[in-house]
């Protein structure tokens, strides 16, 4: 049995005696007496969360793409050919996808494929939801575990809400497949405050689903369950009844059914490197591990990216060993580990997530850990330990008010090193956002590939921007008959179909048309949507013989630098509008008297004329207007 006086000292508001409520009761009717002022506090707080989130959700609609790319067409093709061959059950779902059995994140993207036809851009929205959710439960276990009605809390909230709505980890944010990686984190990052601020045995049940949902969406996901099995046992101690024996025995019954469901049928995927590198290479393997951890942070300045990564890396773990050494001193006082709890989960999840990619990703070498899919997961890290820290030193000096040389340093310390990472954290925000419109325009490259499939044979371009397996045109001949590609996949070369006059704006030039001594064709220019301040997502080039339609024969890549458009337009954004090919004699379709090259919309599947030229039989450079 649990003692009055052990009660007592539990920060958990249903666990109080009846004296402890009437208090809790009277600082309610306290907080109504001050509610203008509460209502102050809240929305303060909601703008810290809010302006983050907003700012990070504008780059995701300006920059999303409604296009599948990678590991998408191995889930969701998969699922509709099974459906419509009758056959969809369970398993499919359950299936492995690499060493992940993503369950639920199958469930859900193949809702939202039905529901919207697939629009990847729904799934970009649940991935903003799904972070927003994160940051609510950061501010949740805030709530918790601190004062609020400080300045330090709001900074901190503040710093919390710009590394989870961070751009670093745009990969994640801008490709709808990682729902996988974004639900589970919700998940994980719920545990501590369900599990310490929600009534027995609601906490409990709550806690299981959270679970459940967590292993069955990532492989790291299983880690959620002694993670919670620890806040469980702190939030209603010891079990004082034969249900909560039950109680525990049905966890305990549950995690590891869970568990060996997971595991069973796994097998490693071939193209994974083996998990004995760890052992093998035991420091190759903790740098990389550190990498991990410090990748946020490293690669904002004009310095070695792995030095840089590592040492941040090696700091934070050396700052949570100290924070763990001062928990270990003050074990005995239980309120004080209760409100810590909440942090070293988050920073367990960290670590964990940490330790598993480390194990089965070392083999392919340290670049494998600097990876922005990483991120998301690598910042729980130092949100756990800024609020950890801000615990510690409070804790410390409630038990020794008068200041000391040692408080003043480590409080000056922690100030001097969270400023240093915000800085990095700046400069590497400020250096990634240039990848955002470079890999919008890599996956509307993708969605114009997609518009050509038909008409045009890219091998290597489908392997480069859409998906590495040949069978990606089967299965975009599939969704486009369910009307799940937007625009629809060209029927005919005829540029006609999808030729429209450009808006009182330039969309590019045709500058350069010429053979050369052995004959291939150069053809060069640059290209833009001036109305959508980005640059072509292709360019089309068509044939005619003089006498019927222009007809599309080849795609080229629009990435040249060209910084005389640049300064001619005065927007930067235009800077790899280029393009340039050359082609062989065999390629230039029979009879060919006149080319003509069209700046391509992928969005929204239409070409604008930027100019043209006759072929000459010589190798001089002929007119191209």
């Amino acid at each position: 049995m649990v003692t009055s006086a052990t009660q007592k000292s539990l920060p958990l508001p249903w666990r109080q005696p009846p004296e402890g409520r009437r208090s809790l009761r009277q600082e309610k009717t306290a907080k109504r007496a001050s509610h203008p002022r509460v209502v102050s506090a809240n929305v303060l707080e909601f703008l810290v969360l809010a302006v983050p989130a907003f700012w990070l959700g504008s780059l995701i609609f300006r920059y999303g793409v409604d296009s599948p790319w990678g590991d998408q067409w191995q889930v969701i093709p998969r699922l509709v050919s099974e459906m419509q061959a009758g056959t969809l059950d369970f398993d499919d779902f359950f299936a492995f996808h690499s060493e992940h059995r993503i369950l639920f994140p199958s469930l859900i993207s193949f809702f939202l494929a039905r529901l919207t036809h697939w629009n990847i851009r729904v799934e970009l929205l649940v991935i903003w939801f799904l972070v927003s959710a994160c940051a609510f439960n950061v501010w949740r276990i805030a709530a918790l575990t601190g004062n609020r009605n400080t300045r330090a809390h709001l900074f901190m909230l503040f710093a919390a809400s710009l590394l989870i709505f961070t751009p670093l980890q745009w990969e994640n944010l801008l490709w709808g497949f990682q729902i996988g990686f974004f639900l589970p984190l919700a998940c994980m990052t719920a545990l501590p405050w369900v599990a310490l601020s929600i009534r027995w045995p609601f906490n409990f049940v709550y806690a299981l689903i959270l679970c459940l949902v967590s292993t069955f969406s990532i492989a790291s996901g299983f880690a959620s369950w002694p993670l919670a099995a620890g806040l469980l046992l702190l939030a209603n101690g010891k079990a004082r009844s034969h249900f909560h024996l039950l109680c525990w025995f049905l966890w305990i019954c549950v995690g590891c059914a869970s568990v060996a469901l997971y595991f069973h049928g796994f097998e490693q995927p071939g193209w994974h490197p083996s998990q004995a590198e760890t052992l093998r290479h035991p420091l190759l393997a903790l740098q990389f591990a550190l990498i991990y951890l410090g990748f946020p942070f490293s690669t904002g300045i004009p310095a070695n990216r792995i030095a840089v990564a590592t040492s941040v890396g090696g700091a934070l773990v050396v700052a949570l060993f100290l924070a763990l050494a001062y928990l270990w001193r003050a074990r005995t006082d239980r309120p004080f580990l209760v409100r810590s709890a909440p942090w070293l989960a988050l920073i367990g999840i960290a670590l964990i997530t940490c330790f598993l990619t480390t194990l089965g990703r070392v083999g392919f070498g340290i670049p494998a850990a600097m990876q922005s899919r990483y991120v998301s997961f690598a910042i729980l890290l130092p949100i756990g330990l800024l609020f950890l820290v801000a615990q510690i030193i409070g804790h410390w000096r409630l038990r020794q008010p008068v200041e000391s040389g040692l408080r003043k340093c480590a409080l000056y310390g922690s100030v001097v090193f969270s400023a240093a990472l915000g800085l990095l954290l700046c400069f590497a925000t400020i250096r990634v956002l240039r990848f955002w419109p470079v890999l919008q325009h890599e996956r509307l490259s993708g969605k114009a590939i997609l518009l050509l499939s038909n008409i045009l044979d890219e091998p290597g371009a489908i392997r480069r921007y859409v998906h590495p397996n040949p069978a990606v045109k089967d299965w975009a001949r599939a969704l486009n008959r369910l009307d799940y590609l937007r625009p629809n996949p060209l029927r005919s070369s005829r540029i006609a179909e999808i030729a429209r006059v450009a808006p009182d704006q330039v969309a590019g030039a045709f500058q350069q048309l010429s053979r050369t001594t052995t004959g291939d064709l150069i053809a060069s220019g640059w290209a833009i949507l001036p109305w959508k301040n980005r640059v072509a997502d292709s360019v089309l080039l068509t044939w005619e013989d003089g006498l019927g339609d222009p007809l599309i024969f080849v795609r080229v890549d629009v990435k040249k630098q060209r910084d005389d458009v640049v300064e001619r337009l005065g927007h930067p954004g235009y800077r790899d509008c280029g393009w340039i090919i050359s082609l062989p004699p065999d390629q230039i379709p029979s009879g060919t008297r006149w080319i003509k090259a069209w700046a391509l919309d992928a969005e929204d599947g239409h070409a604008f004329l930027i100019g043209g030229g006759p072929i000459y039989p010589e190798s001089s450079a002929g007119p191209a207007r």
